[in-house]
């Protein structure tokens, strides 16, 4: 997933019970497979002590495109599928270009 990706800025609250989501999503693009697909790719985590503030994060991918995702509206599971289908979109377009 990461292969595609150039950074991922996570901003949330450890405290807040809507960063659950934000929480999981680290926990997965942490994975050492992910880190090895794509070292370069810069990931930065900004926690706050205010449980009012909002659980965001930003994913920048290797054409430009950015997602501004809303932690707390959406699952880990959820922010993980919309991120990885517009990776794979964007591999198979690496692919095609390629032959």
């Amino acid at each position: 997933m990461l292969k595609q990706i150039t950074s991922v800025r996570v901003s949330f609250c450890p405290f807040s019970p809507t960063s659950t989501s934000s929480t999981v999503f680290l926990n997965r693009i942490y994975s050492k497979k992910n880190q090895a697909a794509n070292p370069t790719c810069k990931i930065d985590v900004h926690t706050t002590a205010f449980s009012k503030d909002p659980s965001v994060i930003d994913v920048t991918f290797k054409d430009g495109h950015k997602f501004h995702i809303n932690a707390a509206e959406l699952t880990g599971d959820d922010i993980i599928a919309q991120v990885s289908k517009y990776s794979k979109r964007l591999s198979q377009q690496e692919d095609l270009q390629g032959q």
